[in-house]
Parts: structure tokens; sequence; C-alpha cells
């Protein structure tokens, strides 16, 4: 008898975790926003806490930033997200100033957001792309290196194997540009989102500044919230850059 209840008890307690497996939210996408609007990104910040999803902010002239968008910063770093580094001055890397980069761009950018209090251990190249010698010097500042591209083949996002990314000490990704001016529909990211979720990885979006006016490097909210109604459809989680790495620089 007794052996007949604990055999149904275990069964019970299978089934309970099997259900709750199926219907667990899975982290699958980084959601990053790039340059120093901050003040948009905090006026949605009710959007993001609505649906739990956490952002990574990428910030650029950090010494022009106000006392109160670096309490606004902090509150997001409270709330769950993740303040990234976006350069100094937004200056492109080039095969001209590669070798200067480290020290007029990074150590004082660095230098000013760790003075505010943040520990940034991720980096998002200014106009999306850095030289192969300045992707080595990166790893000794940051675990996590975001490039950017845009739907250039005007074609399924999915299609782009270099935007997705996997769980790793070191990431050095692409990622999918989603302002208004790139023209992604949501069917268009719904499909990618399926693909990060069936193949275990990450999809990494870039977007700027967040507001109705449908301007070029915008997004507007309800674009927005289009797509996280999406993400919590398939059960899925946004995740910062560090937590893809862990936040550890070698």
């Amino acid at each position: 008898m007794r052996s007949s209840i604990f055999s149904l008890c275990t069964l019970c307690m299978l089934c309970v975790f099997c259900i709750l497996s199926c219907k667990r939210t899975e982290n699958h996408v980084i959601i990053t926003f790039d340059d120093a609007n901050v003040d948009e990104w905090f006026a949605q910040r009710e959007l993001f806490n609505n649906y739990n999803i956490k952002a990574t902010f990428f910030i650029t002239c950090p010494h022009k930033l106000t006392n109160e968008q670096i309490e606004k910063l902090k509150i997001l770093v409270n709330d769950g997200h993740e303040i990234g580094c976006h350069g100094l001055n937004h200056v492109k890397a080039t095969e001209e100033n590669q070798y200067q980069y480290i020290e007029a761009e990074i150590i004082p950018a660095l230098m000013i957001l760790s003075d505010y209090g943040f520990t940034v251990t991720s980096f998002a190249c200014p106009f999306g792309s850095a030289t192969p010698y300045l992707d080595s010097m990166l790893t000794n500042y940051f675990s996590f290196i975001r490039k950017a591209t845009y739907n250039i083949r005007d074609t399924l996002i999915s299609t782009y194997p270099e935007i997705y990314t996997h769980k790793a000490q070191f990431c050095n990704t692409n990622a999918m540009g989603i302002d208004y001016n790139y023209n992604i529909s949501m069917d268009n990211l719904e499909d990618a989102l399926i693909k990060a979720k069936q193949t275990n990885t990450f999809l990494v979006l870039y977007a700027h500044v967040i507001d109705d006016s449908n301007e070029d490097y915008t997004i507007s909210p309800q674009y927005l919230e289009e797509l996280f109604k999406k993400m919590k459809k398939h059960r899925i989680g946004g995740e910062t850059c560090r937590g893809v790495t862990g936040g550890i620089v070698k």
C-alpha cells in the first residue's frame, strides 16, 4: 500500500514538473539601445517592468549626462537592466585611429561611468563595426562586444546567423537593427524569435530612441510592446549582455 502511494506521489510530482517546465519562460533575446537617450528610455520604464523585460543600454558621451539622467540610469539598473559603453564620443573605429582608440574612446568612458557608480562589461561599437586589431584589444576591457547590421537583403532576419549568439564567457556578436527606418515587420521578428527558442540561442537586437515620431533611428512604444507581447506568447524573456557572459573580463 505504501509503495503504491509513494509511486502515485512520485508520478504526480513528475507531472507537475513537466507542466511547469513547459510553461517556463526562457531568455532568448538580447534587446539593446544605443547612444544617450536616457529620458526617452526611462519614460518607458513601466512598459519594461510590465513585461519583465531586461535590456542593455549602451551609453555614449557619458561626460554630457546630467545628474538627473545618471539617477535615472541607476534606477534602471536597480530594475535589472544593464549599462554598457558606446564610446566616449561615438567615434568610428578605423584602420587609421585603431591604435589610439582605446586610450581616446574606451578608457576615459569607462572611468566616467565607473565614477558614476556603474560596473561596465559590455561594449557596442559606434557605427556597428571595429577592426580585427581593436576587437582583440577590446577583450581586455569587455566580455561582450556588440556590432550592428540591418536587413540588407530585405528578407527574413532569421536568415542572418551572425545576429544569434550562445551563452559563453565571451561574446563578439552582431545585432539586427529594429528602428523605424529598418522596416522590420512584427511577423519577421516573430519568426526570428521562434528560431532563437528552437535553436537555444540568443537573438540580438538594437534600437535607439523610444518615441512616437516615426523618424529614423526611433522605435515606437507600441512597436516595442508588440515585440514584448510576441515574446510573452512564446514564453521568451529578455536577457542583458552581462547575463549571457557572466560579466567576467579576462
